[in-house]
């Protein structure tokens, strides 16, 4: 798996008016991809970033503390499981 350097977004408007966002994303790898989505969906992806951004770091602390506990590895895992699958 290649693995991410930068997404960059810019704002834009066409010749219609209308707004959109260029995304772009570069590989370490070198690979770049570049597309267009609307303001809306971007929107839309932001917020699940900073959901899934935050629900790793509540993963991660409870791997911690498990882990502080001597428990097993695989405990922590079904705890995590279960805590992921009862998030909104």
């Amino acid at each position: 798996m290649n693995e991410l350097q930068a997404v960059n977004l810019t704002s834009g408007v066409n010749e219609k008016g209308e707004p959109f966002v260029t995304v772009a994303t570069n590989a370490t790898n070198g690979i770049l991809m570049v597309g267009q989505l609307d303001p809306e969906t971007v929107r839309t992806m932001a917020m699940q970033w900073l959901s899934v951004a935050e629900a790793a770091e509540q993963d991660a602390a409870t791997w911690r503390a498990i882990r502080k506990l001597d428990l097993p590895e695989q405990l922590a895992g079904v705890i995590i499981t279960e805590l992921r699958e009862s998030r909104p």
